[in-house]
């Protein structure tokens, strides 16, 4: 055969045909090789697909990476590449998207391109922080923001300024996270990149959130949305909308959270991504429960069970399950409630979900509460307890505490729950702490990026004062003499600033110092008050501890009185600094006034005269009138004042109620017999922990905090609080409410 072979290659027909294949051959490649136009419209074509037919948009993808024609086609690739590892991200395979980001960054090293080995670590440290590995996350952050910095890329140092913020508000550190964030939205507000400022600032409410500061990360995140509005990018608007959600509830605002992840819900729907489709609708569900609106949140956990299962999310359904089980025990259908926190548990231990484990133990201990099977909800909460601790999960062990406190009074083991009550309160109070320091942390943060910024400005002053000054010498007398106006000028202008912002700078520094003083004066009167309680508790704990108590119910009642001392000061503590944080919630509802006040009037004569008072009530209102309130709060307002008054009135005594209405207001007022109070005293009376005579203060009790809550109140109402001498010879308070709409307040 190779003697005919060599025969056939000596023949003039061989090399023709020899020719021929070769010409063959390179048609055919040409035939099939890609151009770049046809590359970006595949490219445009799979990321359309990329929510309802990933595998197609997946295959398309992969065709370009591997396509040896668009290796000198750095943004196809990058893209294609980038898309491909985010996909895997999403979908949860990790691995695969560190594979496409290794890929991507063997490219941009081969390619010479700095700016895409950027963006492949930023992707590494992206999955990486998906995979809870922290630490490997942030490194890959902080050496992609090194080669930015090299490269003087504005944008991407943002951008990994903007996801090592994220690295760090995943290890709980909200300081650091909250310092980059802000440089990351302060380079991006210079540059016409409105996606990237968008996201940025997305970011930076995230963090102002958890930090408490609500009034922020409500601005961040709706601008963040005015921003993707302008856009037109439906991910970007339905994640504003479902952090700004996130935002109201944790201020408490039930009602705001559910119409925002409402919101947020549809465009997921329009987007098409399944798992933001899951979360949304869950988050919906736990929104219109907690409005007590059932057939809602039923409705939308099963839409969130639907598209976990389709997305294969196990995690996502532990927690619609889990809040099945939480809206079946609310309509007390416990074997339901039972059914499906079995089958979150089932998913749970399976996949060793320890964090879903610990919420799971709180709803099913508060189903076994609820079947009166108080020793099974002790074992069940003790053990969710103790994976908590290991977890460090402040708020879950709170939650724990306090449900061990109520099945250990209802089984009568009180020496447990003072245990329990005593370790969910000190977990509060930490928090509470926590919390304050975490705020003035952020405050000082934020008037020290200030200074930064201040002297980054003055050095760019000196800068240009300095060039102005060396091309100086090159100019003609009358452009120098320009020149040295525009110096002149340029030198007054930036002293003038710089002298503005280190005024700006010296009274945030003040108001900082003011803020931190009053919390510090507030803490000590807090601990003084709890002081004296904590005392008697103590001595009666000991005294039944050496078995010296000579009547053990009364000790045990004594203790009691104590405990419910301290939670009435927690209790009005906790509701002040609401008000303070502007966090405190309203339900308002529209009321025909004449009907409340018939109501409240017999429950006012009751307790009054109980107490051992005459009391008299003049109301003039017409039948019609409609106010708009959080009645429970105008009535513990009334309740509050009432109380002091029998408090502080000498008996036999009288306490007067009037209310009378205009056309844009309601007043209310109530007065009492002697004794009275100085001037100076009416004035101060609204002060927190301010008692008028406070060698009477032990004897009739109360936290001092009262009046101080009656006037956060009344205020929130858009309304009016203030003392006055009452002509009967004691004190008389006047309250003004408005007759506005709730959509006024």
């Amino acid at each position: 055969m190779a003697v005919a072979f060599t025969q056939m290659k000596n023949t003039p027909l061989f090399y023709k045909s020899l020719a021929l294949a070769c010409a063959l051959s390179c048609l055919t490649l040409s035939a099939f090789a890609i151009t770049p136009e046809q590359a970006l419209e595949k490219l445009n074509e799979a990321q359309l697909l990329r929510n309802s037919n990933p595998n197609q948009a997946t295959e398309i993808f992969e065709q370009l990476t591997t396509d040896t024609t668009l290796v000198n086609e750095p943004n196809i690739m990058q893209e294609a590449l980038e898309s491909l590892a985010f996909m895997n991200v999403s979908s949860g395979d990790y691995d695969q998207a560190l594979s496409y980001a290794e890929q991507l960054l063997e490219y941009g090293q081969k390619q010479s391109n700095q700016a895409i080995t950027v963006r492949a670590m930023l992707i590494q440290g992206y999955a990486q922080g998906r995979k809870s590995n922290f630490l490997t996350a942030e490194q890959h952050y902080r050496d992609a923001l090194s080669i930015a910095k090299q490269i003087k890329d504005s944008v991407l140092i943002a951008q990994s300024y903007e996801r090592l913020a994220a690295i760090l508000r995943w290890q709980d550190k909200y300081i650091a996270a909250l310092n980059e964030a802000q440089k990351s939205v302060n380079i991006l507000h210079e540059f016409d990149d409105e996606k990237s400022y968008a996201s940025a600032l997305l970011n930076l409410g995230i963090i102002e959130a958890i930090i408490g500061d609500h009034n922020a990360a409500l601005a961040s995140l709706t601008q963040s949305f005015s921003l993707h509005q302008k856009l037109d990018d439906k991910k970007g608007i339905a994640d504003s909308l479902y952090e700004i959600g996130e935002v109201y509830r944790r201020m408490g605002d039930s009602a705001q959270s559910l119409k925002h992840f409402k919101m947020s819900h549809v465009l997921d729907l329009e987007i098409g991504s399944k798992v933001n489709i899951g979360n949304s609708a869950m988050k919906v569900g736990y929104a219109a429960l907690k409005q007590g609106e059932l057939a809602t949140a039923t409705d939308y956990a099963e839409k969130s069970i639907s598209y976990y299962q389709q997305s294969s999310s196990n995690t996502g359904l532990c927690r619609s399950y889990d809040l099945m089980a939480l809206i079946a025990l609310k309509q007390n259908n416990i074997s339901e409630a039972q059914a499906y926190i079995n089958r979150a548990l089932a998913i749970a231990t399976d996949y060793n979900f320890r964090s879903h484990l610990v919420s799971l133990g709180i709803t099913q201990t508060r189903i076994y509460q609820a079947l009166d099977d108080h020793a099974e909800a002790i074992k069940t909460a003790e053990q969710a307890l103790k994976q908590a601790d290991e977890l460090q999960d402040v708020e879950d062990q709170i939650s724990l505490n306090k449900l061990l406190t109520e099945s250990y009074l209802a089984l009568q083991l009180y020496k447990q729950a003072f245990e329990s009550q005593n370790r969910y309160q000190t977990l509060e109070d930490n928090t509470g702490k926590n919390q304050h320091d975490l705020t003035v942390a952020a405050m000082q943060s934020q008037v020290a990026f200030m200074r930064n910024q201040q002297e980054i400005n003055q050095l760019s002053a000196e800068k240009q004062i300095q060039a102005a000054q060396l091309s100086e010498s090159e100019w003609q007398f009358k452009a120098s003499l320009l020149g040295l106006s525009c110096v002149i000028l340029l030198i007054s202008g930036f002293g003038y600033r710089s002298f503005k912002k280190r005024k700006l700078a010296s009274e945030r520094a003040q108001l900082l110092q003011e803020v931190v003083d009053k919390k510090n004066r507030l803490l000590a009167d807090v601990s003084h008050e709890i002081r004296t309680p904590l005392t008697a508790l103590q001595l009666q704990v000991e005294a039944l501890q050496y078995n010296i108590a000579k009547d053990v119910d009364s000790s045990y009642d004594a203790i009691n009185r104590k405990l419910t001392d301290i939670n009435v000061l927690i209790r009005d503590i906790h509701q002040l600094a609401q008000a303070d944080s502007d966090s405190l919630y309203l339900n308002l509802k529209p009321y025909l006034l004449a009907d409340v006040l018939s109501v409240w009037q017999q429950d006012f004569t009751t307790f009054v005269e109980n107490k051992g008072f005459e009391f008299t009530s003049n109301i003039h209102l017409a039948a019609d009138i409609k106010v708009t309130w959080d009645i429970d709060k105008i009535k513990q307002v009334l309740t509050n004042l009432l109380s002091n008054s029998t408090f502080y009135t000498d008996k036999p005594g009288k306490i007067k109620f009037i209310a009378t209405a205009s056309e844009q207001s309601i007043t209310f007022s109530i007065e009492d017999t002697p004794p009275g109070v100085t001037d100076n005293q009416l004035v101060e009376i609204f002060e927190r922990l301010y008692r008028v005579d406070k060698s009477r203060s032990r004897q009739t009790g109360g936290s001092g905090l009262g009046l101080a809550i009656c006037k956060s109140l009344i205020e929130t109402h858009k309304g009016t609080i203030k003392a006055e001498h009452s002509e009967l010879g004691g004190v008389k308070i006047l309250i003004c409410l408005p007759l506005i709409s709730e959509q006024q307040v």
